[in-house]
């Protein structure tokens, strides 16, 4: 049982040994490696994190924004079929530029 004890104490000073001391930056250590890791990879997921957020309040800013030029827009330009509209005068305007097109292709012989 001695012997048994003894290798499972040597296996301990082993392992202790080639994970060495986790403030020990000199050398620096395996354990000290690790727990730098383990830092750096908790300040990542924060940054990433605010780098989350600051696009989501992006992006809503700029969603508002387009939906209120939009709106602003619709009203402005009205719609088609509304007498008086701009959407409604483009039409129009589109259909009268048609059939002057083709009154003066028909008054040219124009195929």
């Amino acid at each position: 049982m001695n012997s048994a004890f003894q290798a499972l104490e040597n296996e301990v000073y082993t392992t202790d040994q080639v994970l060495g001391d986790a403030t020990d930056s000199a050398t620096p250590s395996l354990a000290y490696n690790l727990t730098q890791a383990s830092s750096n990879a908790s300040t990542a997921l924060t940054n990433s994190q605010t780098a989350i957020s600051v696009a989501n309040k992006s992006l809503n800013t700029t969603l508002t924004t387009l939906t209120s030029r939009v709106s602003t827009l619709e009203t402005t330009v009205g719609a088609v079929g509304t007498s008086g509209s701009l959407a409604d005068d483009a039409r129009n305007a589109k259909t009268d530029a048609a059939a002057a097109k083709t009154a003066a292709e028909s008054a040219l012989g124009v195929p």
